[in-house]
């Protein structure tokens, strides 16, 4: 018995993969047994995003060009999307996906642009005026740069802080304003993160308080390499405050509104969403000001895409104004989605004129501040993630241990500002960047072990001296 037991799960184990690869975010907007004049999209973008913009584009498509066309998404994240091109790459297999839609910038740019991934479009220059007035924003890329350009911004993406009010009056402490503020000790326990190893969004916050650190730094007659362990160090005495670290941030704002935790870094559109939905009465959602990016949210034509020419119409489409609206106007209001309250920000400045009917009274192009993210500070994306799995993920129990320990002691302010600088700085991580990409996977999982007991060695170390 036991074994047709083991077969059974051997066999269960080898098709799973393949289920699950089939039902990946299939769109619901095609005819049964129509297969023709549909596109093929790979996104991490939520249901209703999906369905709204098929819909609209469906009926955009037919009276512009006096037929239908339909869409048929795959649902991936952004690891997951690059994954799935390399996997393509190695194995010179056809490309079946037509355009990636969604994820950060440096998704596409980076690890799609650079590998060779994407296809180069030229659009028409009256609608590249209407949508992009402007190229960029507080020095960030609203589309690509090169001619013709790879990706192109299709709406706006912002970062804050979600919060419980009254897990807030619990605990005694006000509603956060800065990223700083959630390192107070009363957080303890009290915060949840997303795994900036599997969550880009989580990993774009990341980098804002680093950048920030670095920002302040060249603000104060110090370099921004010195800056940077200000920011991680920060990020260590947030982590050391957290509850948990989950895989996913679309899991964070339940678990924020259930009351199992206090506050969240997260993605604005899911903030903004959270609140409408439970109220404002116990939820907040504030984007520490100066603080924050504001940043394109992608779509880009796949080299080799079978239906090269439709993917195109579709880039069109969604920097319409028409497609625009969908991103912020109300359900049910004129030119907005059917359903689905998308809270997001559109990306094409002329739609903002007209926003009366929007749910989210949010004017980017009129609030971005003079900080925003840049490349320039952005040396170490690549291994950001890595070293906060490292640092705290792996060790999140040692660094909570270490930082009860500190504030027991009477040098707490001292030994806490310790805690609060990494022990190495920008040049040095970039340094660790490069070890790291061009490691083998035995050589990445010598190099992991060696860094992990680096940092545990150091929280030893401030244990040992808080209890002195």
């Amino acid at each position: 018995m036991r074994r047709y037991l083991f077969i059974l799960l051997f066999f269960i184990t080898l098709i799973t993969p393949f289920l699950l690869r089939l039902g990946m975010g299939k769109s619901s907007n095609i005819p049964t047994g129509n297969k023709t004049n549909t596109l093929i999209i790979i996104t991490a973008h939520f249901e209703g995003i999906r369905r709204e913009f098929a819909e609209a584009f469906t009926e955009w498509h037919r009276q512009k060009f006096g037929e239908p066309a339909y869409v048929d998404y795959r649902f991936y994240g952004g690891s997951d999307t690059v994954k799935y091109f390399d996997d393509i790459a190695a194995a010179k297999a056809p490309i079946d996906v037509d355009l990636v839609w969604g994820g950060g910038d440096y998704l596409f740019d980076q690890q799609l642009k650079k590998p060779g991934y994407l296809e180069p479009v030229q659009l028409d220059a009256g609608l590249m005026h209407d949508a992009f007035p402007q190229p960029d924003l507080n020095g960030v890329a609203l589309y690509d740069k090169a001619k013709p350009p790879a990706w192109f911004g299709s709406a706006l993406s912002s970062f804050g802080i979600l919060y419980n009010k009254d897990v807030l009056k619990y605990l005694g402490t006000p509603a956060p304003k800065t990223w700083r503020d959630l390192a107070d000790v009363k957080y303890r326990g009290w915060l949840v993160m997303a795994d900036p190893t599997r969550s880009a969004s989580a990993k774009t916050v990341f980098m804002v308080i680093t950048e920030r650190a670095m920002a302040d730094a060249k603000a104060a007659g110090r370099s921004e390499d010195d800056g940077w362990a200000d920011g991680m160090g920060l990020i260590r005495q947030l982590a050391a405050n957290a509850r948990l670290f989950t895989g996913s941030s679309e899991a964070i704002p339940g678990i924020v509104a259930g009351g199992d935790a206090a506050a969240a870094m997260c993605i604005d559109f899911h903030g903004r969403a959270q609140v409408d939905a439970i109220g404002e009465a116990r939820m907040g959602y504030i984007e520490p000001i100066g603080a924050t990016a504001i940043n394109p949210d992608p779509i880009a034509l796949v080299k080799g895409a079978p239906h090269r020419q439709l993917g195109i119409r579709f880039i069109e489409f969604v920097l319409t104004p028409q497609a625009q609206r969908l991103w912020n106007t109300r359900p049910g209001a004129p030119g907005g989605p059917k359903e689905t309250a998308l809270r997001r920000l559109p990306i094409v400045p002329s739609v903002y004129a007209h926003s009366e009917n929007f749910t989210d009274k949010v004017k980017p192009f009129e609030q971005a501040g003079g900080f925003n993210t840049s490349s320039a500070r952005k040396k170490t994306f690549a291994i950001l993630g890595e070293l906060i799995e490292f640092s705290c993920i792996d060790l999140l129990d040692e660094l909570r241990e270490t930082r009860a320990a500190i504030f027991a002691s009477p040098r707490a302010a001292e030994l806490d500002a310790k805690l609060g600088r990494f022990p190495f700085d920008q040049k040095e991580a970039i340094r660790k960047a490069l070890e790291w990409s061009g490691a083998s996977p035995a050589k990445r999982l010598e190099l992991q072990r060696k860094w992990t007991d680096d940092f545990r060695a150091e929280y030893r170390q401030l244990r040992e001296e808080a209890r002195r």
